[in-house]
């Protein structure tokens, strides 16, 4: 077996979204997003989660929302990433949305005469960043496979140091039936030189990446 590094993701991306929004500030709550909240300044330029916004009414006066420049021409129901207007308190979770009059190219105001057109602005999460929220093996710490369901298979590795429990067990969850399919898939990726480069992405939840297959796994979730 090839000295590989398997990685798996094992949370969703997290998601929040914001109605009825009055100012230009969106406040990420543990309940609501993510316990933990991110941290640090740099979570958002780091690509940690991105800002969208359904565009509702957008023009030029207080009672439009506002785009900048960069944003091109902008109509009532385009979804627009707005992420570039956004920067992150370091501990707190607050999101602040630069308006266009202090960005002109990637600013975004919100309506604010008529706040309930403020309507979903969501946060999503697109980097993993807590205990939990993925774990990656050697491919030498991989000691056995097992059937675990009808649509299920485990991977059993070597404690990984207790990062992700006493005794280190994947699921994987594809089509069913395809097991022995899936572990053929698996051992292809990690035994050729020539399909690896670098980390193994087996299932990532949150970014809705799989590895390869042409044996028809489909695999849909890890656990």
């Amino acid at each position: 077996m090839r000295n590989t590094n398997l990685y798996f993701g094992l949370t969703a991306a997290a998601t929040m979204t914001f109605d009825n929004e009055a100012n230009q500030t969106l406040a990420l709550t543990t309940g609501g997003f993510n316990n933990p909240l991110p941290a640090g300044v740099d979570f958002i330029t780091n690509g940690g989660l991105k800002v969208t916004v359904v565009a509702n009414d957008p023009g030029t006066g207080t009672d439009n929302q506002q785009f900048g420049s960069g944003y091109g021409t902008v109509v009532t129901g385009d979804l627009v990433d707005i992420t570039a207007a956004c920067t992150i308190h370091i501990s707190s979770g607050l999101i602040t949305m630069a308006t266009v009059a202090a960005d002109a190219v990637n600013g975004f105001t919100i309506n604010t005469d008529t706040t309930t057109d403020n309507d979903a602005i969501i946060v999503t999460q697109l980097k993993p960043y807590a205990p939990a929220h993925g774990i990656m093996y050697n491919s030498g710490k991989l000691v056995g496979t097992a059937v675990s369901g009808g649509a299920t298979t485990a991977l059993n590795f070597v404690d990984n140091a207790g990062v992700l429990a006493a005794t280190d067990t994947i699921t994987i969850t594809h089509a069913s039936g395809k097991q022995k399919e899936f572990i053929e898939d698996l051992m292809d990726v990690v035994a050729d030189d020539n399909k690896v480069k670098g980390m193994v992405v087996v299932r990532d939840d949150m970014r809705d990446l799989s590895l390869p297959t042409t044996r028809g796994t489909v695999i849909a979730s890890v656990a």
